[in-house]
Parts: C-alpha cells; structure tokens; sequence
C-alpha cells in the first residue's frame, strides 16, 4: 500500500473498461475484471505479497474504487440541484476528483435513462392492472345479473307447479293428522280409567288390550275395522 495513489488508480481503471463501463461487452466478462483486478493488485505493491495479503489489497483496491464512484455521481446529482435552483445552501466546492472521473458520466447517463424507463414501465404496468382489476370486476358482476335473471326467470316459470304440488301436500299432511289425532285423543280418554286399575291388574289389562288389537289386525290385515 505504500505506492497507493488514488489518482493513479483512476487512470488505471479508466484503461479497463470492464472494471466500469456497463455499456459495454466487456463489463459482464468475469474473467477479463477478475485479470483486470489482478494486475492492479500487482501495480499498486502485491507482487511481494502473499496470496492472502494479495487478496486482502484487493478488496481494499475495490471499496476506494466503488467510493470513488459513488462520490462521482452524488456531485453529479449535486451540480444539477444547483442548476435548477434546489441546491441552495450546499457546498460550493467541486469533489476533488471530479474531473479525473468524468469519464464515467456516460455511465451515469445510462444509469439514469434506465431509472426513468424503469420508473415510466412501473407506472404503465400499475396503470394496466388496474384497467385488468376493473374489466374482471365488471365481468364478474355482469355474470352475476345474467345468473340472477336466470334464476328468477327458472322461478317464475316453476312456482305454479311448486305451488300445486305444495297445497296436495299440505293437503295430506293435514288428512294424515286428522286421523292421527283421533286415535291419539280416543287413547288420552282411557288414561284417566287406566290410571284408576289397580296394579295388580293393570298389566293384565295392558296385555288383553294389546291382544285385542293383535286379534282385529291379523282378521283385517289392511287395517279396516271389523266392526259395523
């Protein structure tokens, strides 16, 4: 680190395109940056290194370069805040190395054309799915009054005949109660004399009625009584 000197290293990485022109081919070249790397490992003291002090320049070789850069271009977004007025009250002197790195404005320009394209598809992609959202909102509501009118036309046509076929039923239902609460009262009569048989006796009762039914049933099979 003894022969460091930023300015040297910026005139180094200018001649190496790969280390930072993204316009280019031979920045996605990983082998080229990885030899380009290297060679300025070597330039700046790490040929009587080890292989990890080597590795250890590098990395610091990286972060000045990637700190260059960055400084670069917050005066480049410092410069045009003062052209358009925002940047009262900022500090008037110019990044030391602002000059030896106006090589990298193309790549700034590049980067900002890619921000805006970004920004303006962004918005155009919101704007279509929002259009989406409201077309799939509008379909599924005009599906859902086509099926509604649907249903109450099917209704319309089916209540007569739902209507008829209620009122029989009704009509049974009633017939069949009737008959059931005749048996049911004519039984609700007895208890009061059944609950006076002693007993004793009212088992043998039960068993002589029980007998008796039995009897009517197996003469009249059908359930019409034999009594006139």
């Amino acid at each position: 680190m003894d022969n460091f000197d930023t300015e040297s290293l910026v005139i180094e990485i200018q001649s190496r395109p790969s280390l930072w022109d993204s316009s280019g081919i031979e920045y996605t070249n990983r082998d080229l940056k990885k030899r380009n790397w290297e060679e300025l490992v070597h330039i700046f003291g790490g040929g009587d290194l080890s292989i990890a002090e080597k590795k250890e320049l590098g990395h610091e070789l990286q972060k000045r370069w990637k700190n260059l850069r960055g400084c670069y271009i917050r005066e480049v977004k410092r410069q045009k805040e003062i052209k358009s007025g925002s940047g009262a009250g900022s500090r008037k002197s110019e990044y030391v190395y602002y000059k030896q790195l106006r090589f990298l404005q193309k790549v700034v320009a590049i980067r900002d054309a890619d921000v805006k394209e970004e920004s303006t598809d962004n918005s155009r992609n919101e704007e279509a799915q929002t259009q989406d959202t409201e077309n799939n909102v509008e379909k599924r509501s005009r599906k859902r009054k086509r099926f509604q009118t649907k249903q109450q036309s099917i209704q319309n046509e089916t209540d007569p005949l739902v209507e008829v076929l209620n009122k029989s039923t009704e009509k049974r239902e009633q017939h069949e109660k009737s008959e059931d609460d005749e048996d049911k009262m004519f039984l609700l009569s007895l208890l009061t004399s059944l609950k006076s048989v002693p007993p004793k006796k009212k088992m043998t009762l039960k068993i002589n009625i029980m007998s008796l039914i039995n009897e009517v049933m197996q003469e009249n099979p059908r359930g019409r009584s034999t009594f006139r």
